[in-house]
């Protein structure tokens, strides 16, 4: 009862006195009108392997078991958009199968390269390509969950980055940052998993790129 009555007071402090903490509006794009196919979750380990920007730690990669539970919630979370993919990541990653085959022996091509490669190997338009950057689980003692994710959606055909979405999210306590309010009531007061932050930046990712 008393934690309920602590919420019940931030979230009128938030609405009276912090408008900031509100959650930002998403403007969506127009849906891409085409085939659209669907990566599986990759975590680079070598800043060569990212489509834009720098890893937080070179060499360090992400268990197998993440990256499993990041397709199910971006499996999850298009399918409760409505939106239908062309070539689900089962079928994305016969296609990196192949173009890596192809590639044995020859110079190293960029990651731009490569995934438009793999697009072309698929009966796409458009490729969405998700990547987790750094990965960090809650812990006890004051140690937060953090997480990286890129979205990156490739127009195969025009060869050019449709949109890219950066989600870079560490949970903060709310004496640290007022402005988190918002997130913080959002979250039910608690500190949240590395997954939940996830699944926040999927589902914000793919409503800003019209998926």
């Amino acid at each position: 009862m008393q934690q309920r009555t602590i919420l019940n007071v931030l979230a009128i402090l938030c609405v009276l006195v912090l408008g900031a903490c509100a959650p930002k509006p998403i403007t969506p794009q127009p849906r891409p009108l085409g085939n659209i196919a669907v990566a599986a979750f990759t975590a680079p380990k070598y800043n060569w392997e990212l489509l834009a920007g720098y890893l937080p730690e070179e060499g360090k990669g992400v268990q197998p078991e993440i990256l499993t539970r990041l397709d199910a919630t971006l499996d999850q979370t298009l399918r409760s958009h409505g939106v239908k993919v062309s070539s689900t990541p089962v079928a994305t990653r016969q296609c990196q199968e192949i173009v890596v085959f192809e590639r044995a022996g020859k110079s190293r091509e960029s990651a731009w390269a490569y995934w438009l490669s793999v697009g072309r190997c698929l009966p796409a338009d458009f490729i969405l390509v998700p990547q987790v950057l750094y990965w960090k689980e809650l812990e006890g003692g004051g140690n937060p969950a953090s997480v990286i994710i890129d979205l990156f959606l490739l127009d195969v055909k025009a060869e050019r980055v449709v949109n890219r979405y950066h989600f870079d999210e560490t949970q903060k306590a709310l004496s640290d940052n007022l402005l988190d309010m918002g997130k913080f009531v959002r979250r039910g007061g608690e500190w949240v998993a590395a997954d939940v932050l996830a699944k926040e930046g999927i589902e914000a990712g793919l409503r800003e790129m019209g998926l």
